[in-house]
């Protein structure tokens, strides 16, 4: 199922991740801020990590989008479905690069976004989010996108709880 490749809203453009978007990606990948994703990696891991987010798009058709601020072009975060072949179903994902973009909504914003895609134009049904129980900020903000705790699903994390997202319950209300 192919997913639109650019969204827009009032202040971000997301779109497929590329090029533009590598340093962005390699920085916060190599910083304690990803360590829900896997990091503090290498500069070695974490491009392949990325170039594993900019690949899915080719082989899946979907992917995480590149989060940048209309206003400056500045990549601040990546957020979408991520789906390795590991995974039995596509994963709710988000990210910010760095800490002075937090509260400002953008993760919230870019997500809103993407589920209105998902669900109202690409008929997706459903996902789910995997979400470290350490990490209350993004538990949070899947509890403001409307995602309820799933115990029948298992993560293929260690220490994650599954988070559903439900088209059928999921009202695309701005809280």
């Amino acid at each position: 199922m192919m997913q639109s490749t650019s969204l827009q809203t009032e202040r971000l453009l997301l779109r497929a991740p590329t090029a533009a978007d590598t340093q962005a990606m390699l920085d916060f990948l190599g910083s304690k801020r990803a360590e829900f994703y896997g990091g503090p990696m290498t500069v070695f891991a974490a491009w392949h990590k990325f170039a594993a987010y900019v690949g899915q798009w080719a082989l899946r058709g979907y992917g995480l989008y590149a989060i940048r601020l209309k206003d400056t072009g500045e990549t601040v975060g990546m957020a979408g479905p991520y789906h390795p072949e590991s995974f039995a179903e596509p994963e709710m994902s988000w990210l910010l690069t760095e800490a002075r973009h937090e509260g400002k909504g953008y993760a919230y914003e870019a997500c809103h976004a993407i589920l209105a895609e998902l669900f109202k134009r690409q008929g997706w049904t459903r996902l789910v989010s995997f979400i470290d129980t350490k990490n209350a900020a993004s538990r949070a903000l899947a509890l403001r996108l409307g995602a309820t705790l799933d115990p029948e699903t298992e993560s293929p994390f260690p220490g994650c709880d599954s988070y559903r997202h439900d088209a059928k319950r999921w009202s695309g209300a701005v809280a």
